[in-house]
């Protein structure tokens, strides 16, 4: 009877202990895992990093921001160089996507401008890390267009300020914990795009990278920030055709771009089902031809993105060309088919026959 009590409470015990394990409860003496506030990674798009910051390139010279930015787009990298784990990922994958866009080459279509957030880190750091990832890149422009940066701590925390990006030292493990990702900004030095994480490359819905255009995203993204004064025809068909997704961080077929396109079928239709009917209509040939000049001017209107508050007077003096020609034709097809009744019934009271 003893043993039978004693297995009984060993077996009550084991239940007992099964079920506090599996109840998802943490055990005492166990720290839940909880991720830093103070470390991430704002996105504030349309905001403009400080261009009159000073820092040191990589061979001891003092640069500003709008310097190395050079009126080109450019990717933006904030880490700091003696990083043990993060931000040679962020670099290498950086370079990998580098490397994979072929039509666009640093140093001469864009530029890369690498900050160490860390004050304490010096040029010799920020030289050796230059040397080592534009050999791999391979391109002999990256020279002029990759730099690597060190400077003051007030110069530092108004760059990652302006970005967005949080970051803080560890004293136990005597590392910076920081997010990573790069940002794309334009020639002005405006925020135009984010990209977190460490990898930048495209990838199928398989998880498989993307063998035709393997970083197009990346590619797409500083076409537009250079506002289409960069890349080749094909890209910018491209980029009128789709734009970017911030849900799937690609880009995606533009529905907008989409309905105007069958809007514009549909009044191209229109328009010649009317002018093979008015064809032969009295000055109807003249009117159909102003008709389909101006119907041919509106995919430049769709399509062409200007201020209208920019547009010199010239300009507005040539819209104004087209309109009268086409009120002067409309006003002259009505009057001679007004007028045409009674010229006919004056002919007929003189006995004259006119042909219709």
């Amino acid at each position: 009877m003893t043993n039978l009590r004693t297995i009984t409470v060993v077996l009550l015990l084991a239940l007992a202990a099964g079920a506090r394990a599996g109840d998802g409860l943490v055990q005492r003496g166990e720290v839940p895992e909880q991720k830093n506030a103070r470390v991430a990674f704002d996105q504030r798009l349309g905001d403009k990093v400080p261009l009159d910051a000073t820092f040191l390139d990589e061979n001891g010279t003092v640069v500003t921001l709008a310097q190395c930015i050079n009126g080109k787009p450019t990717i933006l990298i904030l880490a700091y160089y003696r990083c043990p784990m993060l931000c040679g990922e962020v670099f290498a994958g950086t370079l990998d996507a580098m490397q994979q866009i072929r039509t666009l080459t640093c140093g001469v279509d864009y530029n890369v401008v690498c900050v160490s957030f860390d004050p304490k880190e010096q040029t010799g750091l920020a030289l050796a890390k230059k040397r080592r990832f534009v050999t791999e890149y391979g391109r002999k422009e990256a020279d002029q267009g990759w730099k690597f940066l060190t400077g003051k701590k007030d110069n530092i925390d108004r760059l990652t300020t302006a970005v967005g990006f949080h970051y803080e030292w560890d004293p136990m493990l005597k590392e910076y914990n920081h997010p990573s990702g790069i940002t794309i900004l334009s020639p002005e030095g405006i925020i135009t795009r984010y990209f977190a994480g460490i990898e930048f490359m495209d990838r199928n819905y398989d998880g498989q990278i993307v063998q035709s255009d393997p970083a197009r995203t990346l590619k797409m993204s500083l076409i537009e920030a250079g506002e289409g004064k960069i890349g080749s025809f094909t890209d910018k068909v491209f980029l009128s055709c789709y734009q970017y997704n911030p849900h799937t961080g690609k880009y995606s077929a533009n529905a907008m771009l989409i309905m105007r396109l069958g809007g514009l079928l549909t009044l191209l239709i229109i328009a010649g089902v009317y002018a093979r009917v008015s064809w032969k209509l009295p000055g109807g040939r003249l009117l159909v031809i102003g008709l389909l000049s101006y119907i041919a001017l509106i995919p430049v209107i769709m399509f062409t993105s200007f201020s209208v508050d920019e547009l010199p007077k010239w300009a507005w003096r040539g819209a104004v060309i087209p309109l009268g020609i086409i009120l002067f034709f409309v006003g002259r097809w009505v009057w001679r088919t007004a007028t045409k009744p009674l010229a006919a019934s004056r002919y007929a009271a003189s006995g004259i026959e006119v042909e219709t």
